[in-house]
């Protein structure tokens, strides 16, 4: 009888062991492969949106997404990111259904980003690439969806933009510079809209086109989606 207890307890220490190891070991390959993961999205969201992007990962474990290749969902923010050539933006995609193929490449069947676009943005877009003319400050007019224009020092003119969507991209357009009260010459009205265009002239990551477009006080709020779209080089796990 004594023999018969201290095998049982015997047996089950060894299994309790046993269940501990394998449940550490699981635990173990599972912060492994989040890590992994979290590391790889972060390559692509850097590579899409810059430095300093953070990635929350959606779905179930991650040990079984590295299996079938499959993330329910993935959120990438970024609050100093470059939207085609205009830095300084806060972004906030949510890429949705993303495929890891045997390949090694990726694919994303849905992304919807949230982007705000502040004044100082505006302010370093608009200001000339000679820097003869610098935009001192910039004034929204959400009544009038007007982007004003201080130019040069003691408020020698100002110019008025009409932010607008085309193609998929969001613009900015002169619609009036004046000099002194006076209208501008054409030269420097068309040399800033030619640095604008410049600007504006870039595509979006992921495949994203601009649907909304709204001029508040403190900026522009935009927002994009896209379709199905290829993910960037270093999504690859």
């Amino acid at each position: 009888m004594i023999r018969s207890v201290f095998t049982r307890h015997r047996t089950a220490a060894v299994t309790s062991v046993a269940l501990t190891a394998v449940l550490l070991t699981a635990t173990v390959a599972e912060v492994a492969a989040r890590t992994l993961l979290h590391s790889r999205l972060s390559a692509v969201a850097g590579r899409a949106l810059g430095k300093g992007s953070t990635v929350d990962i959606d779905g179930g474990p991650a040990l079984l997404t590295l299996f079938d290749r499959h993330i329910d969902a993935v959120t990438i923010s970024n609050d100093q990111a470059t939207l085609g050539r205009i830095p300084g933006v806060s972004v906030r995609a949510r890429l949705e259904n993303l495929r890891l193929d045997a390949d090694r490449s990726g694919t994303v069947a849905r992304t919807h980003a949230d982007v705000k676009v502040p004044a100082a943005s505006l302010r370093g877009v608009a200001t000339t690439p000679d820097g003869r003319l610098p935009v001192t400050a910039v004034h929204l007019d959400d009544q009038a969806d007007t982007v004003t224009l201080a130019l040069g020092r003691g408020g020698l003119g100002q110019a008025t933009l009409q932010p607008r969507l085309e193609d998929g991209q969001v613009t900015l357009h002169v619609a009036d510079v004046e000099i002194l009260g006076s209208p501008a010459p054409t030269r420097l009205v068309d040399r800033l809209q030619d640095g604008l265009t410049n600007r504006n002239d870039a595509a979006y990551p992921l495949g994203l086109k601009a649907t909304s477009l709204d001029v508040t006080t403190t900026g522009l709020t935009i927002e994009l989606d896209a379709g199905p779209a290829r993910l960037p080089d270093r999504a690859r796990v």
